[in-house]
């Protein structure tokens, strides 16, 4: 007999037929239970399936790295892993933690990820270029790019709304009277300092506010690197901005030691803002007024977009496009900045 009279001989539909013999929902428990039944009385038990593995309940949290220049000083994945781990609980989630170097070859490290036994993954791509996405593409399960929207390509990410943050610190800046504003880049140029950039450079426009390449601080990423850069340019340019908007906290703090040291006072003569709002704003002196990311809703979004992936995936929807989520910023004002 043909599935389609075996369907017609127990009185239900080929394509119910189809969802019991292959284990999957649509139809009831009890409905189930008793056309297996049947189906083994007439002895058509072959055409049963096995009924599919347990899921696993772990999701994958990996941590790529492309030099390490960003994240082997500042390891800001560490300050997020807890909140992710916390909300991955709620949906019955444990993380598996991981790391991809860029600096070693790709293919045994992306076999180990296809190995492993988990639901999906959390890619932490701070330090990632576009092109660096494109093995996580083969990866068995969903995958969510954290900390990198990768704009051209169809993967879904959750990023910081850089250029959000960047407008706010220059807005309080010209709040507090203050005119000239520079910026302080790295020399390290991941996606969310470009972004960061063109926010301060869109800020002075939006407010009518001009800037020279003089006003445009190229500084190393790291606290020493940065004191040291900052030190030069204060030795070349004797009158610098009264304010100073930077890629990052790391290079805000080198740059406050240089300014104290070549006798300017932070923030009565030069103003500082930084970006993340690292815990160490607080016991910088002066402490350090910065652009504010929640690690909690950043965690949370990108641990509730997996889960949506995965939830998708097993209602096999005919069209599920990419999804780009930005969190918003908020700037906490402490003591860099006069007024």
């Amino acid at each position: 007999m043909t599935n389609r009279e075996i369907a017609k001989e127990l009185n239900i539909s080929p394509a119910a037929l189809s969802l019991i013999i292959n284990h999957k929902p649509g139809v009831s428990e009890e409905t189930r239970k008793n056309i297996l039944n049947r189906l083994r009385e007439m002895g058509y038990e072959h055409l049963i399936k096995s009924p599919p593995a347990a899921a696993s309940n772990n999701l994958s949290f990996i941590i790529y790295k492309r030099h390490g220049e960003v994240l082997d000083i500042h390891p800001f994945f560490l300050l997020l892993m807890e909140n992710i781990e916390a909300h991955a609980k709620k949906y019955g989630y444990n993380i598996l933690l991981c790391t991809v170097d860029k600096r070693r070859p790709m293919e045994p490290q992306i076999e180990h990820l296809c190995e492993q036994d988990s639901q999906g993954a959390i890619v932490f791509a701070t330090e990632m270029q576009p092109e660096d996405m494109e093995p996580f593409f083969r990866l068995p399960f969903p995958v969510v790019a954290l900390d990198n929207d990768f704009t051209t390509l169809g993967c879904n990410a959750v990023s910081v709304n850089n250029q959000m943050g960047t407008f706010q610190a220059v807005e309080h800046l010209i709040g507090c009277g203050i005119t000239r504003i520079g910026y302080l880049k790295g020399k390290i140029r991941i996606s969310s300092f470009k972004e960061r950039e063109r926010g301060y450079a869109d800020a002075l426009e939006h407010f009518q506010r001009s800037f020279g390449p003089e006003d445009v601080v190229e500084l190393h990423y790291s606290e020493e690197g940065s004191y040291r850069d900052m030190c030069r340019y204060l030795k070349e340019c004797p009158e610098p901005p009264e304010g100073f908007v930077c890629d990052d906290d790391t290079i805000a703090v080198g740059a406050m030691r240089a300014l104290r040291e070549a006798g300017y006072r932070v923030p009565e003569d030069v103003s500082v803002i930084g970006f993340n709002d690292r815990p160490a704003c607080e016991i910088t002196m002066p402490p350090l007024s910065s652009v504010n990311v929640s690690k909690r809703v950043f965690s949370a979004e990108a641990v509730d977009e997996l889960i949506r992936l995965i939830e998708n995936g097993k209602q096999d929807l005919p069209e599920i496009r990419s999804r780009k989520i930005r969190i918003g910023t908020r700037l906490v004002k402490r003591g860099s900045v006069r007024g």
